[in-house]
């Protein structure tokens, strides 16, 4: 029986919703999400009812009860930041533990690729104590995914700073969007804002995930690795400065140096985009002026 099926975790957060309706338009592929019980699907209720679609509890069921046998990839977009007091053993547990039992029964069952997720935070030479927990568990899974490619590929998505509609509303971008476009507050304070990032769109982010699905069914290897992103660093106050001028907002004052740099505050992050060109036409990806008026024009249209 021809393997037909792409796993996905995550699905109902900001990246794997995107994902999952990415998969659905540009794909033919069945699709099995893993969630929780109580996870809130708010971002993927039409997707949820695709014939396409196969979704599993995992609070509920045990992973053997996935169809892996269908199963010919894994797009592992589930991830816990740790931001709100979160235990370690937590974070251990939804970073590290559940998707090194998910690589395991993919390699038991002859599933031919994993698709990790990644963060710039954790680029060599960086070290980022605001998320250390989640920084650590990461790198720790990517240690075991590299063991693991002696039996299955494996290919490291790095992320730089993505964006974009429907994202969680304590994201750095999420909440500048809201707070000015939307809901203009009288004023915000911000740091300095000569941090720069490479701000990636969402979208763009999906074609890099399908590119690199493609071309792990094409190519041969064993571990590969590709950052994320536009290859164009802009600093947090040229962005946000961008956000109040589409938005035609004179009211919102935006106090630039009002708050402090964290302590070990990554001042510069930007993508290496040389393997990236393998997988996806980066000179397509949108600019940062591009994708934040997408998705502005999104939420100016619902209304939000």
């Amino acid at each position: 029986m021809k393997k037909d099926t792409i796993l996905l975790t995550g699905a109902s957060g900001f990246l794997g919703s995107h994902m999952l309706k990415n998969l659905l338009k540009r794909t033919d592929n069945n699709i099995v999400i893993l969630k929780r019980s109580f996870s809130k699907t708010y971002r993927i209720e039409s997707e949820l009812l695709s014939s396409r679609v196969f979704s599993y509890d995992i609070d509920k069921i045990s992973l053997e009860d996935v169809p892996w046998k269908n199963i010919f990839a894994v797009i592992h977009c589930a991830t816990e930041y740790g931001r709100y007091a979160v235990p370690s053993s937590k974070i251990l547990e939804s970073n590290l533990i559940f998707p090194v039992n998910i690589a395991e029964f993919a390699i038991k069952n002859g599933v031919s690729t994993f698709i990790n997720t990644d963060s710039y935070f954790n680029k060599d030479g960086l070290s980022y104590q605001y998320l250390l927990d989640y920084s650590l568990s990461k790198k720790s899974l990517n240690l075991w995914l590299q063991y693991f490619s002696q039996k299955i590929k494996v290919i490291n998505m790095v992320l730089e700073h993505i964006y974009g509609e429907d994202d969680n509303s304590d994201k750095f971008v999420e909440r500048m969007v809201q707070d000015i476009a939307m809901n203009p507050k009288p004023e915000i304070n911000l740091s300095g804002g000569e941090q720069k990032r490479d701000f990636v769109y969402v979208e763009d982010v999906c074609n890099a995930y399908i590119g690199a699905l493609n071309y792990s069914q094409k190519n041969n290897f064993r571990y590969k690795s590709f950052q994320i992103g536009t290859g164009n660093s802009v600093s947090l106050k040229d962005f946000v400065s961008f956000i109040k001028q589409i938005s035609n907002n004179n009211e919102t004052k935006l106090n630039f140096g009002a708050l402090p740099y964290r302590a070990d505050e990554i001042m510069f992050s930007v993508a290496d985009t040389c393997e990236l060109c393998n997988i996806v036409d980066v000179d397509k990806f949108c600019s940062f002026k591009e994708g934040i008026k997408n998705v502005v024009c999104y939420y100016q249209s619902k209304g939000r």
